[in-house]
């Protein structure tokens, strides 16, 4: 009898100090926190899903979480090369399918001393059910993310996931020169050296572009930018008379991308939207492919 209680007060003991020593290894996490990205959401609407956001990330335990927000939201990525070595950069695009009327939420994690980007992408069928997620399901979700944890569980499975482990290198504009598709309104699109090309709308209407490069050669952002006039013919998404009206003083159709492998630029893409019989500035995520 003696023994059977020394047993048990050995197992109590030990499991007691597994716990205790679990709890002091835990990880923690150093996260800047940047907002949310988008141009389909006004002002107020805007910051209170950012105040969702910053308030769902604080509540985590072990991670403390610094607010890096300038602006109630951002017209397109933060600058990469703000982020801080040893902290991981935390960010929301949101963006509207106007096709389906459903809305999208891609979650990064950006860790820049490993030259890492993770990404979570979910589907909303209303802006209100985007807001009313349950905390426990954002939480994990935000967790799982950020651990960089690949095992789906308590997560809802609309939830689609890329992570891109590493960048892959480019020292110049060279390096990307080909042709690549991706869209389904271009037919394609040719880069050449030196940093132009152009672009082929599956309409047969053609664009000039620049071709930029900007932060480290192991972390580089990619901008490709419209040259030249604006055509109606480039938004083959808006109704004719909006297309005709948006061109007259539209800005550039602007690609922000990043190289994940010698032959994949992914990112989003700044254009003009539908909005009803009209149109409004927005932005959509992309994913070219090279070809040759």
């Amino acid at each position: 009898m003696k023994n059977t209680r020394i047993v048990s007060k050995k197992s109590i003991l030990s499991a007691i100090l597994l716990i205790f020593t679990a709890v002091l290894s835990a990880q923690s996490y150093n996260i800047d926190y940047y907002g949310i990205v988008s141009t389909e959401i006004d002002a107020n609407m805007s910051k209170m899903t950012s105040d969702l956001y910053f308030t769902q990330l604080s509540e985590i335990n072990n991670f403390s979480v610094s607010d890096k927000r300038t602006t109630p939201n951002l017209s397109e990525r933060p600058d990469a090369s703000e982020f801080t070595e040893g902290k991981l950069s935390f960010f929301t695009l949101i963006t509207k399918d106007t096709n389906a009327d459903k809305w999208i939420t891609t979650y990064y994690v950006v860790d820049k001393t490993k030259n890492e980007e993770h990404s979570k992408r979910k589907i909303y069928d209303s802006f209100y059910k985007l807001l009313m997620e349950p905390k426990d399901v954002l939480k994990d979700t935000i967790k799982q993310l950020i651990e960089n944890d690949n095992v789906a569980t308590g997560i809802s499975t609309s939830i689609q996931e890329t992570s891109t482990p590493k960048s892959a290198k480019i020292a110049s504009t060279e390096e990307l020169s080909g042709t690549w598709s991706g869209e389904d309104s271009i037919n394609k699109i040719v880069i050449m050296r030196g940093g132009r090309g152009f672009v082929i709308f599956n309409n047969g209407a053609s664009m000039n572009i620049t071709v930029e490069l900007s932060g480290s050669e192991s972390n580089r952002t990619v901008t490709v930018i419209q040259k030249g006039n604006s055509n109606a013919s480039f938004y083959p998404d808006l109704k004719r008379t909006a297309a005709l009206s948006a061109a007259v003083s539209a800005a550039p159709i602007k690609w922000t991308l990043t190289l994940t492998d010698t032959n994949t630029l992914k990112g989003i893409k700044n254009t003009l939207l539908p909005d009803g019989d009209d149109y409004k500035e927005g932005t959509i995520p992309v994913v070219w492919t090279k070809l040759n």
